[in-house]
C-alpha cells in the first residue's frame, strides 16, 4: 500500500459519517415513482401513477423511473422498466447492472457494468458501481484497479471514488457492504 493510498484511506475513516449521510443523498433521486404501487411507474404528464405496461413513456422517462425504483431497492420492477428502454446507453446499462447485482445476480450485474463502460470508458459511476460489485464477489484487486481508473479520470473527491473508496474500506474492516 502506497503512502498516498494509506493517507487516503485515513482521510476515509475520517470522513466516512459524513459520506454515509452524503452517499444517501446523492443517490436518492427525486422522483415520485416511490408514490407508486408495484407495478406502476411515475407518469410527470399526467402527474400520476400509471400501470407499467400500459405507460407510453419516452427513453427519458423510463430511465428516470428505473433508476428511482432502482434506489428505492425495487430491483425486480426497475429491471423491467429499464429493459423497455427502446435504445440503451451507458447509463441504462449502468441502473441495469445496479438493479441486477442488488437483487442478487452479481455476475450479470457485472456484465451490464462491462458493456456501460464498453461505451464509455470515463462513465465513473458505473467504475464505482463496478468495483462494489467485485468487492462483494471477493475480487478487491479489481475493485482497485477501478479505484484507480476513477481516481486517473475524475480524481479523489469525486463522489464515485469516495463511494468505492468507502466500500474497500468497510470491506478491510470487516464490514458489510450496503450499496
Amino acid at each position: 500500500m502506497t503512502a498516498i493510498r494509506r493517507q487516503l484511506l485515513v482521510s476515509v475513516i475520517a470522513l466516512t459519517p459524513l459520506m454515509a449521510h452524503a452517499a444517501g443523498s446523492d443517490e436518492t433521486p427525486t422522483s415520485d415513482v416511490e408514490k407508486c404501487e408495484v407495478g406502476q411507474v411515475y407518469d410527470k404528464a399526467t402527474d400520476k401513477c400509471v400501470d407499467e405496461e400500459k405507460s407510453s413513456m419516452n427513453d427519458t422517462e423510463l430511465l428516470d423511473n428505473g433508476r428511482a425504483l432502482a434506489y428505492a431497492e425495487r430491483f425486480d420492477e426497475a429491471i423491467i422498466v429499464l429493459n423497455k428502454i427502446k435504445n440503451p446507453d451507458a447509463e441504462v446499462l449502468n441502473y441495469l447492472g445496479y438493479a441486477t447485482r442488488n437483487n442478487g445476480d452479481v455476475d450479470q450485474g457485472l456484465r451490464y457494468y462491462r458493456a456501460a463502460l464498453e461505451i464509455d470508458p470515463d462513465y465513473t459511476l458505473a467504475r464505482s458501481y463496478m468495483g462494489q460489485a467485485l468487492l462483494s464477489a471477493g475480487d478487491r484487486r479489481g475493485a482497485m484497479i477501478q479505484l484507480d481508473e476513477i481516481e486517473k479520470r475524475v480524481g479523489t473527491d469525486a463522489r464515485e471514488y469516495r463511494l468505492l473508496a468507502q466500500a474497500l474500506l468497510k470491506k478491510s474492516l470487516g464490514g458489510t457492504q450496503t450499496y
